[in-house]
């Protein structure tokens, strides 16, 4: 269920289009009010929300409420009746967007389309939209373009570009329109058939088109248009919506899921993605509250507003925009635990927001202890886990620090600053975190920012943590995984040729006991692996310099089971860069293993 989802959500778009919006001249003109913003609330809401993921009385064992008339095979005579009895009567645009402002989200994306092709406006190119077909009968984007521009809160526009399973030309419904493009077809399946091309051309060139234009000559200045799925379009199709987009407002953005990488102003992460490689310079992550995107009933698989907050501050310290789903229900209301979250949300951006707004990238990487970002000349140190011995190794910081202080201290009392080496300094923090949810310490520099971002082998405190994602891979076909919830790791290690490399520093001698955390099939036998650790620049040659672990990849239950091997210790000799490399010994049968993390921990 959840893999084919997943396919609707750009996750093979590696594919390179031929040209890049980010060479406009323009280009950061109009990405200033994005950088500044950093945060914005994504809102799913249409006919799919009054059933909530219930159909005939049954649950649709879907992901994603919003999918319903996709998982269901519902009719559409049979769908569209869900609009007879759409009068949500809770709907408040007001409410909505003070409520965004309250959590801190600068910028709100309303599903003015998605894929079951209703309008949530009043369309002139289609009565099926929710003025004309609803006793709600009232037009909520004109209501809340009113009420973002009082609040001052931008508004931005999602559009299902590529697919409507309502117009018997688009793609995804085949148990209406046998003779139309499948919903999880490939480019290349239907591209060949003239027929099946030259109708969705016209579903584009007719319908999708027309209603971008509309949307963006009939609301006033749109933040972005979001596009979705446009991994399911030609390049041509996908650059003639771009086009379209900036004839009406030239300052509008445009996601990359609009067709590929390059395409779009920013790139896109995959939906609920945490852990990623970042693709370009500007980039988005948008995640839910629960697991559906639009309201769902039985959905009650809430994330923590501390995991929120912590999924929110790696994205931002990668440079990344964050956007916090909800999905009201069909009567137009938040749900009551949505608006808790978002609440806390709200309190902790209220202390902390100077450490999100207009800040960028990490210059010293991912501390074990939790994230940083920067604005200037200030880092801001985000602390997930609080030292218990009163001491806070900040590694990387070359500059010299004029002053430290908690964000949440009202008198904002300076901490003891301690040099330890050229590249470290150490905060002198009370034995209790300053505040009971992610604690921010603000660094500020006397000089320009000077850092050094090579991870550092913690000798206390916290274990050092070398993942899947943070490493640079070589090889055939070893490749990243989705980096969704539980998909942070390695796979397709098939080839020894296959490797993964990561370089870190040590700031002197050391013995690390060191663990892989890897799951295994096993199926022809246990294969083995070898780790080797050498000063920077030592070659990886067989001159007595090199150190060599030796793992076998035995099997652990399948190759999403994980299990940690111990590998033995390594001995750090001296101060310096090192560099780890993982490789494969023996691989007996198609693949060695799933790879997800080192723990180097000091003995």
């Amino acid at each position: 269920m959840t893999e084919q989802e997943d396919l609707m959500d750009n996750a093979g778009s590696e594919r390179p289009g031929s040209q890049a919006t980010d060479a406009d001249a323009s280009h950061d003109a109009r990405m200033a009010w994005w950088r500044e913003a950093r945060v914005g609330l994504f809102i799913h809401w249409g006919l799919y929300s009054l059933p909530g993921g219930i159909w005939k009385g049954e649950e649709v064992k879907a992901s994603y409420a919003e999918h319903l008339m996709l998982r269901a095979q519902i009719p559409i005579h049979e769908y569209e009746r869900i609009a007879d009895d759409f009068q949500a009567k809770q709907f408040d645009a007001k409410q909505w967007v003070r409520l965004a402002k309250m959590a801190g989200l600068r910028y709100l994306i309303f599903t003015a389309k998605h894929h079951e092709g209703f309008a949530m406006y009043d369309s002139s190119v289609s009565d099926y939209n929710i003025v004309k077909r609803t006793p709600f009968g009232r037009d909520p984007l004109k209501e809340l373009a009113d009420a973002c521009r009082e609040e001052d809160v931008k508004l931005c526009i999602y559009y299902s570009h590529s697919m409507d399973w309502h117009h018997p030309d688009s793609q995804g419904n085949t148990w209406d329109y046998p003779g139309n493009i499948g919903a999880y077809d490939e480019v290349s399946a239907w591209i060949g058939d003239e027929d099946k091309r030259s109708r969705y051309e016209r579903y584009l060139r007719t319908f999708a088109q027309p209603q971008v234009r509309e949307l963006l000559e009939n609301y006033g200045q749109i933040g972005l248009v979001w596009f979705d799925c446009g991994h399911k379009l030609t390049e041509e199709q996908g650059a003639a919506f771009v086009e379209e987009v900036r004839k009406a407002q030239p300052d509008c953005l445009v996601n990359r899921r609009v067709y590929m990488e390059p395409y779009g102003d920013y790139g896109n992460t995959s939906d609920n993605q945490p852990h990623v490689r970042v693709p370009r310079q500007d980039w988005e992550s948008i995640a839910t509250l629960n697991d559906s995107w639009g309201y769902k009933a039985a959905d009650n698989n809430w994330k923590t507003s501390e995991a929120v907050l912590r999924q929110m501050l790696d994205v931002l310290s990668l440079n990344g925009n964050f956007v916090i789903n909800v999905g009201p229900t069909g009567d137009g209301a938040f749900d009551p635990k949505s608006v808790e979250l978002l609440k806390t949300i709200g309190d902790w951006m209220h202390t902390n927001g100077e450490a999100v707004y207009g800040t960028t990238r990490s210059p010293i990487g991912k501390p074990p202890w939790g994230r940083c970002t920067r604005k200037g000349r200030t880092l801001y140190l985000h602390v997930f886990d609080w030292p218990k011995n009163g001491r806070l190794l900040v590694p990387g910081i070359r500059s010299t620090v004029k002053q430290a202080y908690a964000l949440a201290d009202p008198e904002r009392l300076p901490l003891a600053i301690e040099r330890a080496g050229t590249d470290d300094i150490v905060l002198a923090v009370p034995s209790q975190p300053f505040a009971a949810v992610i604690p921010v310490i603000a660094l500020e520099l006397a000089s320009d920012c000077e850092t050094n971002p090579l991870p550092l082998l913690y000798e206390e405190e916290y274990p050092n943590i070398l993942g899947a994602f943070d490493a640079d891979i070589g090889g055939s076909t070893l490749r990243y995984d989705t980096g969704k919830k539980g998909r942070d790791n390695l796979v397709a290690w098939n080839s020894l040729d296959d490797e993964a490399r990561w370089r870190v520093r040590a700031n002197g001698p050391g013995r690390y006991r060191v663990t892989a955390v890897i799951a295994a099939d096993s199926c022809g036998g246990a294969g083995s692996f070898e780790l080797s650790v050498a000063l920077a620049g030592a070659g990886f040659v067989g001159d007595g310099s090199v150190q060599r672990l030796v793992g076998h990849a035995a099997a652990t239950g399948g190759l999403q089971e994980f299990a940690p091997v111990e590998l033995g210790s390594v001995d750090i000799g001296q101060a310096g860069e090192y560099e780890l490399k993982l490789r494969a010994v023996s691989i007996p049968g198609e693949t060695l293993m799933s790879f997800k993390q080192l723990i180097l921990e000091r003995l």
